[in-house]
Parts: C-alpha cells; structure tokens; sequence
C-alpha cells in the first residue's frame, strides 16, 4: 500500500491495517468531542473485525477520552476482551469514567506518562413514570457492581499497593468502593500503575 493510502486509512477509518493498529476517535463529523457513544462503538467493532479476520498476530488499541455512555464502552470492552488477537491499549492525555473501564479488558494496558486517570461512578439521567424509573435505578445499580468487579479484578491481582497489605479480592473490592464514594478519583500515571488500573508506562 502506498503511504499515503496508509496515512488516509488512519485518518478517515482509525485504522492502519498493515502495522494493526486502531485509533479510537471521539470526535463527531462537525469535529465536537461526542465521547463514547454508539459511533465509536460502531467503528470499533468494524475495525477490530478487519484484523482479527485477516490473523491472530496483535493489536494496538490508542485512545483519549473524557468517558461517555456505559453500553457503548461495554460493547467495546467486550470486543477487546473476546478478540482471540494479544492486545494492548495505550492510553494519551486523560483516561477517565467510561475509558478507565474498557482499557481493562487489554492483555497489556499502558499510560503515556503525562496522562490523568480518573474513576467515578458516574451519572444517570432518569426520565419517563416513577415506575420505570425505579427499574431502571435497578439496572444502574448492577452496572456500578459490574464496574467494581472489573476493576477489583484486575488491581488485585497486579496493583502493588493491595499486594503489599495483602488484600484479597473481596478487600480489594471494599477498597476501590470507598475510594469511589468520596467522588472523582484522579490518579497521575504512576498512581494508576500502583493501584493496580494499569500495567505500565510508555517509553
């Protein structure tokens, strides 16, 4: 392929099928940030398809985001953690909410060194009868608890900081719970790699 095919494919597809790398963008067509939404799930899932379809060798994941709706970012927490394909997902610039979720579904999950990580519960926006409402409170609730696993999962078994107090999984878990409680968790890179969230920096 000619370079300048290459370096189209990237910016108009997020993808560079010959290296096998996918740029997750979160910006919409009139350039606004949208965040994680059905779009980028949507363009995921169609590129992580190409390369997974073409072999098994690896596959670098790159991604920015302030955070965004939690069933797009699912989808493609899902799409990463089925992928036959080793991954890794590096993260730029602020990884935060929905983001610090599905990097955790990477076989190696890496941070640029200036980058800020944060974790949070989130929000819900709750419309329609007070009947449905409370139904949907419900679902709300078992996607914090879905977060929770997740993340005490994996800082359990590679933070260094649960290591050293020797938590099990269950402390681990309470631990990120308070945190979470007290609002916004912000972590610089380092933080992020003693609590477990991420593996390591990029060199």
């Amino acid at each position: 392929m000619h370079q300048r095919d290459i370096i189209s494919e990237i910016h108009n597809y997020g993808i560079d099928v010959k290296n096998r790398e996918i740029y997750i963008n979160e910006f919409d067509d009139s350039g606004e940030s949208a965040g994680v939404d059905h779009r980028m799930l949507q363009a995921f899932i169609k590129n992580i398809n190409v390369l997974k379809n073409i072999s098994k060798d690896p596959i670098t994941i790159h991604m920015q985001t302030g955070g965004g709706c939690w069933y797009s970012g699912m989808g493609i927490y899902d799409a990463i953690k089925n992928c036959k394909c080793k991954t890794t997902f590096i993260a730029y610039g602020q990884l935060c909410s929905m983001g610090t979720i599905i990097i955790q579904s990477a076989t190696k999950r890496l941070i640029t060194p200036s980058s800020i990580f944060m974790c949070h519960f989130g929000s819900t926006d709750l419309t329609g009868d007070y009947l449905s409402s409370q139904n949907y409170a419900v679902v709300e609730r078992a996607n914090a608890q879905t977060m929770l696993n997740i993340y005490s999962e994996k800082c359990y078994k590679t933070g260094a900081f649960f290591k050293e107090r020797k938590y099990n999984l269950s402390k681990t878990k309470s631990y990120i719970k308070r945190k979470l409680h007290s609002g916004d968790w912000y972590m610089n890179a380092q933080d992020a790699i003693e609590y477990g969230f991420i593996d390591g920096v990029l060199k």
